[in-house]
Order: C-alpha cells, then structure tokens, then sequence
C-alpha cells in the first residue's frame, strides 16, 4: 500500500508529545488559554494521543483527521480511536463507535460491525460529513466502505470490507482505502478512492459509479474524465457551481472535475519524489502552476475561495479563483503554538471546514482542533479579485 491519507497519525500524536516536553509549559498554557489577539486558536484537545470526552483542552484524541461543521457543530473523524466524535458548544462527546478493546497504544481496536452507536465498530475513519438529512456520512478506510451515522444506528452504505475495485449496489462495490468524501446534490456522496486512484459517486439509492480515473492506474494526466490520471487522491469538496475539487496528494496538486474534464488548479511538479512514482513535493506559494505543495490531504469550500490542508507544510493554503495560492495559517515549522496566522504554529493539518467566518483545522500531529477567523471577500479584496 502506498502512502495513503494520515496512516501515522499514532507517530504523529507521540512526536508531538516530545515537542511539547522541548516548548515547554508556557506554549501549551497558550494554546489552552488563548488571547482575544491571537488568530490561530485551539478549542479542542492538545498534544498527546489519548481518549477523554470532557471540555474544549481537556478532551483527548488519537490522531484525528477529518472534520465537518454545521450550525457550529463539529463532527471529527477521530481516527486511531475509530470513533466519531463531536463537539458543540465547548463540550467533546463520543457520537459513535465502541472502545470495548483496546491496542498497545491505549486506542480502541478497529473492526467491522454495523449497530447502534454505542455498539458499532470502525476501523482508520479518516473523513466525515454532515448529509442534508441530518446523518453523517463516514470513509471508513481500513473497512474499505462508506458508513452512515443515522439517528440510532451506523449502517454501510456500500463496500463490502474487503479491498477491491467493483461498482454496484449496496453491499457489491468495493472499494480501496476510501480516505475522503464529500456532500453532492440530491444526496449523491462522492468518494476519494484513494487505493484505486479515481474519484467515485455513490447515490441516494447507495450505488456506486465511477466519476473520473482510470481505476488501479496511479499517473498525472488532465483531459476527459475518462482518460485523466490521479495519484491517491486523498479529499474533495463540491462548489456551488458543481465543480469537485480534488486534493491529488499524490501529484502535489489541487484538481478540478467540471464538465466532464479533468484540470490542474494549482501546483506544478513533474519530477518523481525520490524512487516513488509520487511528484517532487515542495512548499511555495504562487500563481497556478507555481506554487508548491508537501502531500496536501485536506480541502473545502469558503464562498468561492478554496482552502487546503497543505499536510507535509504544517500550512493551510487558500486558492483564488483566478488560482493564487497564498499561505494563510501556519509558519511552515512542525510545531503547537496559538497566536498570530503567520506565527501560530501546526503539525501535519489534516482536514478543514469553514462556516460563517471561522476555518476549522484538523491539526492532526497535534491531535487537536484549531480555528482561525477567515472571511473570503475579504482576501479577495486584499488579492484584487473582488
């Protein structure tokens, strides 16, 4: 297997314990009792792998990675664990999954059971999404399926457990290491096919069909849905003009499916990172083809503005329309410190979402949930754009 999405987040979570014995007390005071100054700001969980629901820092997680927000609700993937928490209000609970065993690590042992929510297994969910209905819809990676989180019970989708490439009806599609989802018109979930290398639909009936890849063939190709070539894509998100942005963490770039075409947004590498058939990661903000990406594994919709979790950068970049990619939390440095967007410091932000103002960032390496204020018009404004 290759290097799919956030398949360290145990390493993760320990490295950034060991950073906090080295910052020291008064950085983790910072990031647990931020200043009214500070932009980049935690409000759930700190360094340290672990499980406890409780209030904003004193709740625990074991490298989370994905996230939605809805009507300041937070939904978060907590990955190692392999539950789905929640946070409304400053209050962190435990939405589904069970903990009845436990790893060497202390985190909940993966499995693969539907049931109610205090009863369900999950194994590695990595990503997570609020539906219109009111469920949450699950990519449960190691399962290799697509859960949902209904009113009482977690029940599959599609997928059958068992790593493959087949579409169909519930319970016939196969799937390998889905590691992103995202919400489309009439119910419709689209799916980051991560192993297979393609993007996949699933419809409000639960059938699975292929949107645009050639499944089991890793490249870089743009062009026809049917002839274009991704490398474990890891997330996406739908704009409002119907549009799927894909995060091609593979490549070191931000795709765009429209139209039945396949296009590159942003980043440009072509040589080969080292001997992988992955592109030349890199860090460097730009205009289009210019700008430089380290695996980037998360990705949503602000208005028209896209945002990414620039993982390997320990950034979250924002995109323009017209593809300006400009850094806007995060120094660059591997590291836990709230504070100002250009000095507050990340590790390996693995998702986000925003909502009314507010960008949530997945800090996976600081197993923590961070915000920053972001208003798109705004940058637009600052960028010229609008």
């Amino acid at each position: 297997m290759g290097r799919y999405k956030k398949r360290s987040a145990v390493g993760l979570c320990l490295a950034a314990m060991a950073l906090t014995v080295i910052w020291g007390a008064q950085s983790l005071l910072w990031a647990a009792q931020p200043e009214e100054d500070q932009d980049l700001v935690t409000i759930a969980g700190m360094p340290g792998n672990g499980y406890r629901d409780g209030m904003g820092n004193e709740a625990r997680f074991a490298g989370p990675t994905g996230l939605d927000v809805k009507d300041r609700a937070v939904v978060i993937a907590d990955t190692e664990n392999n539950l789905i928490r929640s946070l409304s209000g400053q209050r962190v609970i435990t939405t589904a999954g069970s903990r009845k065993e436990e790893n060497a690590y202390g985190n909940g042992l993966g499995a693969f059971m539907d049931s109610n929510h205090s009863r369900a297994m999950l194994d590695g969910p990595v990503d997570c999404v609020y539906m219109d209905n009111g469920n949450i819809a699950i990519a449960d990676r190691n399962n290799h399926a697509i859960r949902i989180v209904g009113k009482s019970w977690v029940f599959t989708l599609n997928g059958t457990g068992v790593e493959g490439y087949e579409e169909g009806k519930p319970g016939q599609a196969k799937f390998s290491y889905p590691s992103g989802i995202a919400k489309g018109l009439s119910g419709k979930i689209y799916v980051a096919d991560t192993g297979n290398h393609c993007i996949r639909v699933i419809d409000r009936n639960g059938a699975t069909s292929l949107v645009a890849g050639v499944p089991g063939q890793a490249g870089l190709k743009d062009g026809e849905v049917s002839e274009a070539l991704f490398m474990e894509p890891t997330a996406l998100v739908m704009a409002e003009d119907g549009s799927v942005y894909v995060a091609d963490s593979g490549n070191q770039r931000i795709r765009r499916i429209k139209d039945g075409q396949v296009t590159t947004v942003a980043g440009g590498a072509w040589a080969l990172y080292l001997d992988t058939q992955y592109r030349q990661p890199g860090s460097a903000d730009g205009d289009g083809a210019a700008a430089r990406f380290w695996f980037p594994e998360g990705i949503c919709m602000a208005g028209d503005v896209v945002i990414v979790a620039d993982t390997g950068n320990h950034v979250v970049r924002a995109i323009s329309p017209l593809g300006r990619v400009r850094t806007i939390a995060g120094n660059g440095e591997a590291g836990f410190l709230d504070g100002s967007s250009e000095e507050g410091m990340l590790n390996r932000p693995c998702d986000v979402a925003w909502e009314d103002g507010t960008l949530y960032i997945m800090d996976t390496g600081n197993c923590a949930l961070r915000t920053i204020e972001f208003e798109p018009d705004q940058w637009l404004n600052e960028l010229g754009e609008q």
